[in-house]
């Protein structure tokens, strides 16, 4: 049973805050995020299963994850679905890991910050679901890789699956930061990421929580399908 935390007064931010609440502190520098660990917790393990769903919802075949890190959930995924083609992109050693160790997909490397496009023929796209997975709060500025999903979404991609931490179910609403974790540069209450995400051209079409992790199950994760926002918004 997960208490729902205490509604804020204050307002949502705008685009000069990212859209999270005013006075917030977001870092200003954040180091490059190896994906290298010996622990055994599997975070937010429930995204991946829920893209699956959603390919074999939309009928597509190609998953686009977007800040793959060193794929493992990617890897597990395509151990369940082989038949269906993948595409992992990052930059620095974790896609060198990927490129090193993983005998399947297609390894992109792109810099998050400052990508416009990413090399893929536009038919595969066609037959495509992204995944951005525990990737924004690591970004100081987010609205290049947004403007990148949004772009394979107009080139033809059915959604994008975004998740993560909600911040009200942390340390909630109000907290000013920076976030305990000193890899994140922020993180975002769930009101104020559906913001952002509307004000960056996408339509929400649905936003639940799940699992941080697969250890303590905690509910403080939220998870966003959105698609572009000409599509009609689930009410």
């Amino acid at each position: 049973m997960h208490t729902a935390p205490a509604p804020s007064s204050a307002p949502v931010g705008d685009l000069t805050t990212h859209f999270i609440r005013y006075g917030y502190r977001s870092r200003d520098t954040v180091e490059y995020f190896a994906d290298a660990t010996d622990d055994t917790t599997v975070w937010q393990p429930d995204v991946y299963p829920y893209t699956a769903a959603r390919m074999e919802e939309y009928g597509r075949d190609v998953l686009i994850d977007i800040g793959c890190g060193r794929a493992g959930k990617l890897a597990s995924l395509a151990a369940a679905h082989p038949n269906w083609s993948y595409v992992g992109v990052d930059f620095g050693a974790n896609l060198d890991w990927c490129s090193n160790h993983h005998a399947f997909g297609q390894w992109i490397e792109a810099d998050l910050e400052s990508a416009r496009s990413l090399p893929l023929d536009p038919a595969l796209i066609s037959r495509s679901v992204i995944v951005c997975s525990d990737v924004l709060e690591h970004l100081l500025d987010p609205r290049p890789a947004l403007a990148l999903l949004r772009r394979l979404l107009e080139e033809g991609c059915a959604a994008a699956v975004l998740s993560t931490p909600a911040r009200e179910f942390r340390s909630g609403y109000d907290t000013l930061g920076p976030p305990r974790n000193p890899s994140h540069v922020r993180e975002w209450a769930s009101d104020e990421l559906q913001a952002l995400l509307r004000a960056s051209g996408f339509a929400v079409l649905s936003a639940e929580r799940t699992r941080s992790d697969d250890v303590s199950h905690g509910m403080s994760t939220q998870l966003v399908l959105v698609g572009l926002a000409q599509e009609a918004e689930t009410p």
